[in-house]
């Protein structure tokens, strides 16, 4: 009689082991305030808010189902997979839940085992093979990404043939999408006129991997992260900084022995930028602005950037915060491969966040990443917001006028 081994049948579970069996199904996870801890704990399901609510759209359901996979009692499925990818990976589950367990490390390790027995997201198969073969996940010309360089009247160095203090790591999305371009052009003249000495790798930049790294394809992942390795390593960089709350993750979480093997400090433009502001007593103008802040589930929940945003809008605007932040943020609704795969889903998420910007009264929604950025200013068209949808490099740059 063959003896069932769940190490044997889920290699990508297996590395995380049995923690899954510590859940106790308390369902904190479904929708939590407690303020009887310390700190506070919180947790709001976004994806149970705008699916039917049954248990497998929320953490509890997930996690027996992955408990019931390690027991052997159900199999890797498309159907399976239909259900496990409607969730943005957004960690609210993890901060809710008494036991800290890494909800979204169990997750994406399912989305790795579904992937590799041919169950995986049939959306997500022609993103994750562009990233391999083009180098970005939008199936364009690598070649575009100098595009937003060409609306600078100053020349970038070239990481690849010359040496800088600082490499600017720009990202798939603001290189390479002419409404978000503003994001890395912003960042680029703050540089100059901070004197900052940075280069880009320009066409020769490579995504970073983290849509793969978040669907499950840890083969695409693991090539273009081995192409950034050696990208890095040849060009000698000890400071990476990326204005992209996914690139920002990856390259600080998921590269985390890789830049430790080359020395490299992975650092947010806007956690660079408020530390240099402070140190260098750089005067901000305030531009007098109404705001509201949306923290980003990857530098937020997943990595704790929380107060640096914070520290440096208030000094260039006005900041009204909405219901849900910090830990308690409700997602924008684009991660983790659901606007690929479920792009009515992901609008719905962002709609929902909007409209609690509005509440606020703010005129502008403020953000730090170019995906959030994406997502959310399609839910403001699609809401007919008047609230505008700002990157916080956009009002630095204009405060250093």
């Amino acid at each position: 009689m063959t003896v069932f081994d769940p190490k044997e049948k889920f290699k990508n579970l297996a590395k995380i082991g049995p923690n899954v069996l510590q859940c106790i199904a308390c369902g904190d996870c479904r929708e939590l305030t407690d303020y009887t801890s310390d700190p506070p704990r919180w947790g709001v399901c976004v994806a149970k808010d705008h699916t039917s609510g049954f248990e497998p759209f929320f953490a509890r359901g997930k996690m027996q189902i992955i408990r019931s996979l390690w027991q052997g009692k159900l199999e890797l499925s498309k159907e399976m997979a239909e259900v496990i990818y409607q969730c943005p990976t957004c960690n609210s589950c993890a901060e809710a839940c008494a036991y800290d367990m890494d909800n979204v490390a169990m997750y994406e390790a399912l989305r790795a085992d579904l992937v590799e027995a041919g169950c995986g997201l049939e959306a997500h198969v022609p993103m994750n093979q562009a990233m391999v073969e083009l180098l970005n996940p939008y199936q364009r010309d690598n070649k575009l990404k100098n595009n937003w360089l060409e609306k600078i009247d100053f020349k970038v160095k070239d990481a690849n043939k010359e040496q800088a203090e600082v490499l600017y790591y720009v990202g798939c999305t603001a290189a390479l999408t002419p409404d978000i371009e503003n994001v890395a052009i912003n960042t680029a003249q703050i540089f100059k006129k901070l004197n900052i000495d940075f280069s880009v790798f320009g066409e020769h930049e490579v995504c970073c991997g983290s849509v793969a790294m978040r669907t499950g394809d840890r083969k695409a992942f693991n090539t273009v992260a081995t192409k950034n390795f050696e990208l890095f390593k040849k060009s000698g960089v000890k400071t990476i900084i990326t204005s992209c709350a996914g690139c920002y993750r990856t390259l600080k979480k998921d590269y985390a022995d890789r830049m430790e093997e080359l020395g490299i400090e992975v650092l947010h433009t806007i956690e660079f930028l408020n530390k240099y502001v402070k140190e260098n007593n750089i005067q901000l103008r305030h531009l007098g602005v109404n705001t509201t802040y949306h923290d980003p589930c990857h530098t937020g929940r997943h990595v704790g950037l929380y107060e640096e945003p914070r520290e440096i809008l208030k000094k260039v605007a006005n900041l009204t915060e909405m219901k849900t932040i910090k830990q308690a943020a409700k997602c924008c609704g684009a991660g983790g491969g659901l606007k690929k795969g479920f792009p009515e889903l992901a609008l719905d998420i962002a709609k929902s966040r909007v409209e609690e910007a509005e509440e606020t009264g703010a005129d502008n929604l403020v953000s730090i990443c170019p995906f959030c950025y994406r997502n959310l200013d399609d839910a403001i068209k699609a809401r007919n917001s008047t609230i505008k949808m700002v990157d916080l490099t956009d009002l630095i740059n204009q405060a250093l006028d």
